[in-house]
């Protein structure tokens, strides 16, 4: 029986978190490693209309799940999840944002970013 995640993007995404000097620092690193971790089933699922709610124009939103294009972005964002909808992506780009991976968010750091569940 195998236990945890079997995707790779999910195992990469996770392994991205968790190695390093710069994810040890970050508690929401941990967190999302954590939520990564789980049963799909539990992981969070948005839409663009909620990111478009919680949001501010050029900030970045963080999401240990998958982005659905369900509503419309009414500014551009920078969104990191681990996986994104074709609707999704074709709209956030249409928004003036960017599609991202935990790549770039190690890359970039964590100061400053929305964690939506």
């Amino acid at each position: 029986m195998v236990k945890g995640p079997e995707d790779i993007r999910t195992i990469e995404a996770i392994k991205t978190l968790t190695a390093g000097k710069t994810a040890q620092k970050s508690k929401m690193f941990g967190l999302l490693a954590k939520t990564l971790k789980a049963p799909r089933r539990a992981r969070p699922s948005i839409n663009l209309d909620k990111i478009s709610r919680f949001s501010q124009p050029k900030s970045v939103v963080v999401i240990a799940g998958k982005v659905l294009g369900a509503g419309k972005l009414s500014h551009p964002v920078d969104i990191v999840a681990l996986t994104f909808s074709e609707q999704a992506t074709k709209k956030i780009e249409d928004a003036g944002g960017a599609a991202r991976d935990f790549k770039w968010l190690v890359k970039n750091g964590s100061k400053g970013v929305i964690l939506l569940k």
